[in-house]
């Protein structure tokens, strides 16, 4: 299948598991069913994907498979002009004619949405979910599977069994995901125990309990023979990982009652197949129950209970501590017990975030600093709890009027998460008090600049607290700067450096922050300034024309302005007009003056158009400068490893890089490969223990073990080292040609 095949159409994608994978299905064939439009489904399978959604033919048709789905080479080639339907709004202009004139054009859209019914701006609510189950009739499943769902449906005629849906899985077992807070999907034991109780009171009750964690269904089945699980119903089954999750999924449709996780697109989407009731558990908890459940989770981690599978089950327990703590007016107990577990080795980004929240409620944010050094003495985390750790600490080196380290830290923290709203609001209050300004930090456009109340997000209470914290002198009740900082992140892909998800670059979503763009800055309106970031959003679109002629405009208002010329050679550089782009690059970096940004993004459009020695001069310069930017760093070390004379200074270049960037995996990955040139083997050999271990390396990192070590004759080092991750060894020897 090729992009052209893919021409107006629905195309369903998510990188995710069964029920968010269906949900999304069904509402891209609901919509083809009523608008006789094509179908397909971008179904990814490489990488970090689960083993159940690893093989669609297990599941579905193979002939249906091979007509409807396509890969994620074709998906990544395709991305970034499909349509989301989620921005298809009344406000947009979005009409049945507009949307099939778009579609007659050529145009596709995305049907992403990982629960909840998709619904276009003319359509009618109601009748739209009356009509979403019956999608499923369009859909070809596999012989196993056919047969399985009339087993399924024989079983189940005449019954009313009320299901529990226990997620856990990956949520507490996968080394990323686990890093990551999921109160909405994972649901402390107690409460389902708590609600369990009250089920079983009626003699006529039986239960059907679900999990992806067989320990949890074993539990509960030993509190009454009225309880089973998927397997005492069905029997042994000889199924794939797939069939199986999605004939649990299918069977938990034929229940009666649902009682879950309030976000779960595993339950949600089997409501929706099956039309049963679904309830969070909590929600359907009295307040005298769910306080009784909190309590009793509250007492069984104060005392270590072995009742928790491991640090993920106990980290995914405490957003509910906190939240209980709070309503009991002790937030320093859970303060107490999160630090208790964190000196005891709890390991997940998150806590770091939630025990700097709690510093902040109980009025000691100096006990941050404390919290960051904790962080820094471990050995890698993700770049979540990094950027947490470093956004706090900035903000009270800011209320202590500590400049230096306050700057320190906010250009970590933006380095580790360019695109978190609390990494942008710390950035804001830095630029309140001129501790940020475009010479210090990334460069930017202070005429983007307007004044705002709150810089920090209103809808959870603990970011809303932030806003209480202002920068010494200055009052926490008046206005503070704000600016778009994911503008600049866009100015300065190069030299921030992050990978940053899909959705950045997909167009639809850059339509909807043009839009707010001009809403936001509408007295600039005609301004130099708007016009340039207007070209910037323009040019992430797709439209070169009209990105050329706004910064042309902008330029032609403003000559002396740097960063319009430096616009305008990003955008003649991807039309191949270099010349002309290095020359407004250049005349970007005179204007600025000497700043570590312009020059190692002059120095790398130099190399690529072999003017070599200025390229080398400024890098030698940027080699022994002393700057913040983390990612200029590890550029000049990579530019410096190319003289295999210099590795040692290139290994000390990235270090003051790794300084501030602790754990961050790109660095690492680059240390481990200088200290394999360098024939520091053993050395080389635990940084890229200490990725794997703390679940940082990539496929591309183990095929580099393997090219690394199969050099040295040592494959059993690359094939041990592999057999500690998800990835397969002999898929790691292929895509290294070995």
């Amino acid at each position: 299948m090729t992009p052209a095949d893919l021409q107006g159409s629905i195309i369903s994608h998510r990188n995710d598991r069964m029920g968010g994978r269906m949900i999304a299905m069904l509402n891209a064939l609901r919509i083809t069913r009523d608008y006789d439009l094509p179908f397909f489904v971008g179904w990814t399978t490489g990488g970090r994907t689960s083993e159940e959604m690893r093989d669609p033919t297990a599941i579905f048709d193979a002939d249906w498979v091979a007509q409807h789905f396509f890969d994620g080479d074709v998906l990544g080639e395709v991305y970034d002009d499909l349509i989301d339907l989620s921005t298809l709004t009344q406000h947009t202009g979005w009409t049945p004619e507009k949307f099939r004139a778009a579609i007659a054009q050529g145009s596709s859209f995305l049907s992403g949405a990982a629960m909840g019914v998709t619904v276009l701006p003319w359509e009618n609510p109601q009748e739209v979910a009356a009509r979403l189950p019956l999608a499923v009739e369009s859909i070809r499943f596999s012989a196993p599977v056919r047969a399985m769902i009339e087993r399924i449906d024989s079983i189940f005629a005449g019954t009313k069994l009320t299901a529990y849906h226990i997620r856990r899985g990956d949520i507490i077992y996968d080394p990323i995901t686990s890093n990551k807070l999921w109160p909405n999907k994972f649901i402390p034991r107690e409460f389902y125990e708590q609600h369990l109780g009250r089920t079983l009171a009626d003699p006529a009750a039986r239960v059907l309990i679900f999990s992806d964690t067989p320990v949890e269904v074993e539990r509960l089945r030993k509190v009454d023979p009225r309880v089973q699980g998927f397997d005492d119903l069905l029997g042994d089954t000889d199924l794939t990982p797939g069939a199986r999750d999605f004939l649990e999924l299918f069977a938990m449709s034929r229940c009666k009652n649902i009682y879950g996780p309030p976000s779960s697109a595993f339950s949600q989407t089997a409501m929706t197949i099956g039309g049963c009731s679904l309830q969070a558990v909590e929600d359907a908890l009295s307040p005298q129950d769910r306080a009784a459940a909190m309590d009793r989770m509250t007492d069984r981690l104060e005392a270590r209970s072995t009742l928790f599978i491991n640090m993920g089950d106990v980290g995914q327990c405490l957003h509910f501590l906190i939240e209980r703590q709070k309503e009991l007016g002790d937030p320093a107990r859970a303060r107490r017990i999160i630090r208790a577990y964190m000196d005891d080795g709890l390991d997940k980004s998150f806590a770091y975030q939630l025990l700097c929240e709690l510093s902040v409620t109980t009025g000691d944010l100096a006990a941050c600093e404390d919290i960051r050094d904790l962080a820094y003495a471990r050995p890698s985390y993700s770049d979540d709890s990094m950027a947490t750790v470093n956004t706090y600490s900035a903000l009270h080196h800011l209320a202590q009027g500590n400049t230096d380290t306050a700057l320190d830290r906010l250009h970590a923290a933006f380095w580790f998460r360019p695109l978190e709203n609390v990494v942008h609001g710390a950035v804001n209050l830095g630029l309140t008090a001129d501790v940020v300004t475009p010479d210090n930090f990334y460069p930017f456009d202070p005429a983007m600049t307007r004044q705002k109340g709150n810089v920090f997000p209103q809808g959870r209470r603990a970011l809303a607290e932030l806003n209480t914290i202002a920068p010494k002198g200055y009052d926490p009740e008046g206005r503070s700067d704000f600016h778009m900082w994911d503008i600049v992140v866009r100015d300065w892909r190069l030299t921030c450096g992050k990978k940053l998800n899909r959705a950045f670059t997909n167009k639809s979503k850059i339509a909807k922050s043009l839009d707010m763009l001009e809403r936001a800055f509408s007295k600039l309106d005609g301004s130099p300034a708007l016009t340039s970031a207007r070209g910037v959003l323009l040019f992430a679109a797709g439209d070169v024309d009209a990105a050329l002629e706004c910064q042309r405009r902008a330029i032609a208002a403003a000559p002396d302005t740097p960063l319009y010329r430096k616009r305008i050679s990003d955008v003649l550089f991807s039309q191949g007009a270099d010349k002309t782009a290095l020359f407004q690059l250049r005349k970007a970096s005179n204007l600025m003056g000497w700043h570590p940004t312009y020059q190692a993004e002059l120095g790398w459009r130099l190399w690529r158009m072999k003017e070599r020695d200025e390229c080398w001069e400024i890098y030698n310069r940027l080699a022994v400068a002393d700057h913040r930017f983390i990612e200029v760093h590890l550029m000049t070390s990579d530019m410096i490893r190319r003289n295999p004379d210099r590795l040692e200074e290139s290994l000390a270049v990235l270090e003051r890089g790794l300084k501030p960037a602790h754990g961050a995996q790109r660095l690492l990955a680059a240390k481990a490969r200088l200290l394999m040139m360098l024939e520091r083997v053993e050395e080389g050999r635990a940084v890229y223990e200490q990725l794997v271990d703390c679940g940082l390396g990539t496929e591309h990192t183990h095929v580099e073990i393997y090219r690394q070590f199969s050099a040295l004759g040592r494959e059993d080092i690359a094939r041990e080292l592999t057999a500690r991750s998800i990835y397969d060894f002999d898929m790691v020897k292929e895509m290294a040609g070995g």
